[in-house]
């Protein structure tokens, strides 16, 4: 298994003690056998992978389609590609009404949140696209030339970032009587024969 963005390694790690042969990779990642410090877009290995996983790593990478493509080149064919992902395009005014009304009180020293400047049109979807956020329907549009989907889900994303009390359920319940869209996704798909360029 090849994880793209492992970050500290927690999941990576714990595939590991399971007993699974993982390689993460990260910028930052951490000192360890299973981890190489570098980004997709300069990672190589001998083999092919029989999965691939991308939790949060992929909505701000410089070039999306090379990644994607660098991805299906590595992943065997048949093998499964998992991306959790979120959507910064898809919060409207509902939505961050909705999440400003359950924003914690920024502590001055921290200064908000990155919800919060958001929603509070801080910065706009401009200045976001301009610091390489990449689009829910780019990305899903991208994946979708690259693998074969097998599922995809909207899914709450922002109750982690609300005060607590705010629950995964609650954001689920406020999206589905239509009151806020989703702004997470889970995305399965399969390596095929020929990736497009």
């Amino acid at each position: 298994m090849l994880e793209v963005g492992c970050g500290e390694g927690q999941l990576a790690r714990a595939l590991a003690r399971a007993g699974h042969s993982v390689t993460g990779i990260d910028p930052q990642a951490p000192e360890g056998p299973i981890f190489r410090r570098t980004r997709i877009e300069e990672f190589s290995d001998p083999g092919l992978f029989d999965h691939v996983v991308a939790i949060l790593s992929l909505h701000h990478v410089e070039d999306f389609g090379r990644t994607l493509a660098k991805m299906a080149d590595l992943l065997r064919v048949g093998g499964t590609l998992v991306v959790v992902e979120f959507a910064l395009d898809r919060i409207d005014e509902a939505t961050a009404r909705w999440a400003l009304d359950s924003l914690p009180a920024a502590a001055s020293s921290e200064g908000h949140s990155w919800l919060d400047r958001f929603c509070r049109g801080e910065r706009g979807a401009a200045e976001w696209d301009e610091r390489g956020f990449h689009g829910s329907r780019r990305m899903r549009n991208e994946l979708g030339r690259r693998f074969a989907e097998r599922h995809f889900e909207w899914v709450p994303y922002l109750y982690p970032e609300l005060v607590e009390g705010v629950s995964e359920a609650d954001e689920l319940a406020a999206i589905e009587s239509g009151m806020i869209n989703a702004t997470g996704f889970r995305y399965v798909g399969t390596g095929r024969a020929l990736a497009e360029p």
